[in-house]
This record gives structure tokens, C-alpha cells and sequence, in this order.
């Protein structure tokens, strides 16, 4: 089914938080080019014919295909095409795969199908409203980082974290059968912040989360709010919750 333009557009908007028309369409060229770059031939065929032809024509087919099939490779992709952070990047993405699967389920089954798991959520729409000040940011904007002041107040009100400016760590030991509750919960507030930790499972037992946000190669506000998040889960697990 082709969708048509103005509802496809109008849709993206009300899912990515977008006031303008030129921003959506803008928007829903960048993710679906970066989603070819994932896709073989067929499927990108199948891609666009769904698409309303002011959107199919404007997207650059036949792109270089993407080195790594990853999650993080692909918001990578659409935050240098959108010109904005992986994070809000995440957004973006979700408000268009999100229209694509309202208008046409089986092809958004198909694309989930030939993705890797970690893309499915990109076809649910974000939850939670926009990331902070989404409307007020220019395309440059970016997270601020911490200074030392701030992130040495900050550590004190977390558990067991520490590190600098650039990064933030927490090392955490559990019985085995308590890990499964904890990366759900973890899971759950990173995709509800869209924002990841980078989690290593040693081979002693320690699981070390560590934070930064990568577009910055800094510690920002977000980095906290995930960081709690995370202390929440490893208590109420390790609490027997």
C-alpha cells in the first residue's frame, strides 16, 4: 500500500515532536536511507513502493551498504544524515519507522524481519514525549556536559559509581538468576530515556555499566538520569523486587 504524503508526513510529526512539515520530510528521507543501507535489493524495492512518491524520490537509493548491521551503527548513520545527537537520533527514527508501520504493517513485519532484534523497537512509537528542550534545539545542539564540580556532587547521590568527566562506571555482583530482571528493567529505561549504557559481563561475575554520552565523549545530565535508573533496578532486584 502507497502511503499518501500528507498523512504519512503529518504522522511523523505528531511521533517525532516535529512542528514543521520540511523537518518531517527531511527526517523520514534521512531514516529511510539509512535503513536501505541494512536492506538487500528486493527489499529495498519493497521499501519504496510503500513510500509516498514526494519522499521515494528524494531518497538516495543504491547507497554503500552499512559495514556493521548494529543498532548503534545505524543511529550513528541518521545523527551525521540529521545532523543531530545519536540520542535524539533514536527519536527521529522511531517517529518514522513507527508512521511506516501504521500505514503498512506486513512491510514493517518484513523490515523487522530482516533487521537484526535490536532494531525492533525503532517500530514502536517513542514514549514519554520528545528528549528535553526537542522544540527549542537548533540542529547543532547538543547535551551539556558536567563539569568536575557537578559530576562530584552528582556521584555522591548515586551507588557505587564513579569516574570522570569523560566516562562513569559501576561494577555490581548478583546471583546469576537475579541478572535476567535487572538487564529488563535496565532495557526498559534506556529505551524509555533513548539512551544506552555500555554493559561488559566479566568472567569473574562482576557486570560493569559504564556511561558517557558518545557524540560528546563527555558525562552529561543524561548520563545521571540513566545511572539512577540502573541503581533503581540493581536494588530492587538485588532486594528481591
Amino acid at each position: 500500500m502507497v502511503a499518501q504524503y500528507q498523512e504519512f508526513i503529518d504522522g511523523v510529526k505528531n511521533h517525532a515532536g516535529l512542528s514543521e512539515t520540511d523537518e518531517a520530510r527531511q527526517a523520514a528521507v534521512h531514516v529511510v536511507e539509512a535503513v536501505a543501507r541494512h536492506l538487500d535489493g528486493v527489499d529495498q524495492q519493497q521499501l519504496a513502493t510503500a513510500l509516498p512518491e514526494t519522499i521515494r524520490s528524494s531518497v538516495r537509493w543504491g547507497l554503500e551498504n552499512a559495514s556493521a548491521h548494529s543498532l548503534e551503527e545505524f543511529l550513528q548513520d541518521v545523527a551525521q544524515r540529521t545532523e543531530r545527537t545519536p540520542e535524539r537520533a533514536r527519536y527521529l527514527a522511531q517517529g518514522v519507522l513507527s508512521e511506516l508501520t501504521a500505514q503498512d504493517r506486513a512491510l514493517a513485519d518484513t523490515l523487522e524481519h530482516r533487521l537484526p532484534d535490536e532494531f525492533s523497537a525503532l517500530f514502536a512509537a517513542p514514549g514519554g514525549g520528545p528528549p528535553p528542550d526537542w522544540r527549542a534545539a537548533s540542529a547543532d545542539d547538543r547535551p551539556r556536559p558536567l563539569d568536575a564540580g557537578e559530576l562530584e556532587r552528582a556521584l555522591e547521590q548515586l551507588v557505587g559509581w564513579a569516574g570522570d568527566t569523560e566516562r562513569i562506571s559501576r561494577e555490581v555482583v548478583l546471583p546469576p538468576e537475579r541478572w535476567d530482571p535487572v538487564h529488563r528493567r535496565v532495557n526498559a529505561a534506556q529505551q524509555e530515556l533513548s539512551h544506552h549504557a555500555s554493559v561488559e559481563e566479566r568472567s569473574d561475575g562482576v557486570v560493569v555499566f559504564s556511561l558517557r554520552t558518545r557524540s560528546l565523549g563527555a558525562v552529561t545530565e543524561l548520563d545521571l538520569q540513566l545511572a539512577q535508573r540502573i541503581d533503581a533496578a540493581v536494588s530492587e532486584v538485588g532486594s528481591g523486587g
